[in-house]
């Protein structure tokens, strides 16, 4: 290659890079922290999410989606989005009601009768979405949307066929106080314990069993550890996918016209992947040589009513009762 036409090729690679700089300035990163693993069906809602949004916006604006646990467990993710340091997270609504207590209106035992239950408090109205709309606006997050991740269950080192299986065993449950309210009412040690903790837990026999959906306990592994699943549905798992309100403000109309259009689309992505999920789980559970039982759930419904008027004892149960008997009345 001659000097001039080398130079003509260098002044033609240094014009292209010139050209693409204003597009890559162009590009604004946002942040989602996830304690799940990819393959985890909130994992995979949450992808949805931010593709879409990438879509939308021509790739002006790309999250970068940190699944996995990398930026901490979710009550820290959460602070962090408060905090305006994080953009979005998927948070589970236990977690989440140590910063925002209404939210424990979700882990209420057995408040949920179904998945067409489920979906009809969550998509059927916005009756849900307007009380929470201002009550996550006063705490600094801009509610996206709920993501369902299926119903829970409990698993451990110990078979579980009745209520008498489960009183004095030690049970690690999500940070809300609903939570430990309602297996005390099973006569259960309730341990809150941080979802990354929960593995060492278990190994370790610092507890007996661990409350969680079956899809977490097959996606994590926990097959590995234990081989004990009791499929009692106490709690359908609620997921809001929250925005920082600091970073939402930051965005320009467009921005936000495709963060709504894209929730829509991992909305219906979700809705039909759990419901597909929840019909091979099990299956899945068991050939990794996991045992499930289903105990009658009559006599766990029972003792657990009391912790209904625990709840409205609260100031936030007092306000969000109005979200309990709007879920009830559901038929």
């Amino acid at each position: 290659m001659t000097p001039r036409v080398l130079s003509i090729a260098i002044l033609a690679g240094v014009f292209a890079l010139s050209l693409a700089a204003p597009a890559a300035a162009q590009t604004r990163e946002l942040v989602l922290g996830n304690i799940n693993p990819p393959k985890h069906g909130t994992s995979q809602a949450s992808q949805q999410f931010a593709d879409k949004v990438a879509e939308l916006t021509g790739g002006k604006v790309k999250i970068i989606h940190h699944h996995s646990g990398a930026l901490g467990g979710e009550r820290e993710v959460a602070q962090q989005i408060q905090l305006g340091a994080v953009d979005f997270g998927p948070i589970t609504t236990a977690p989440l009601s140590t910063l925002v207590p209404e939210m424990s209106v979700f882990q209420l035992p057995y408040i949920f009768r179904d998945y067409q239950h489920v979906y009809a408090a969550l998509d059927g109205s916005d009756v849900i979405r307007k009380y929470y709309e201002p009550v996550l606006d006063k705490k600094g997050f801009k509610l996206i949307g709920f993501i369902a991740a299926g119903y829970r269950g409990i698993y451990g080192h110990h078979p579980i066929n009745g209520i008498a299986d489960v009183r004095g065993k030690k049970i690690r449950v999500q940070e809300d106080k609903i939570l430990v309210a309602t297996f005390k009412a099973l006569g259960m040690i309730s341990t809150p314990i941080a979802f990354p903790e929960v593995a060492t837990a278990l190994q370790t026999k610092v507890i007996d069993f661990a409350e969680g959906g079956i899809n977490t306990f097959y996606h994590n592994k926990f097959y590995d550890i234990v081989k004990n699943v009791a499929d009692v549905r106490h709690t359908h798992q609620a997921i809001a996918l929250i925005m920082s309100k600091a970073s939402w403000s930051k965005q320009d109309a467009a921005t936000q016209k495709a963060v709504t259009e894209a929730w829509d689309h991992a909305r219906q992505f979700n809705r039909k992947f759990i419901l597909d999920e929840d019909k091979g789980i099990q299956e899945q559970v068991r050939a990794k040589g996991v045992s499930i039982t289903k105990p009658d759930a009559t006599p766990f419904r029972e003792a657990t009513k009391s912790v209904y008027e625990e709840f409205y004892a609260t100031p936030a149960g007092k306000d969000a009762r109005r979200v309990v008997d709007h879920i009830l009345s559901i038929k």
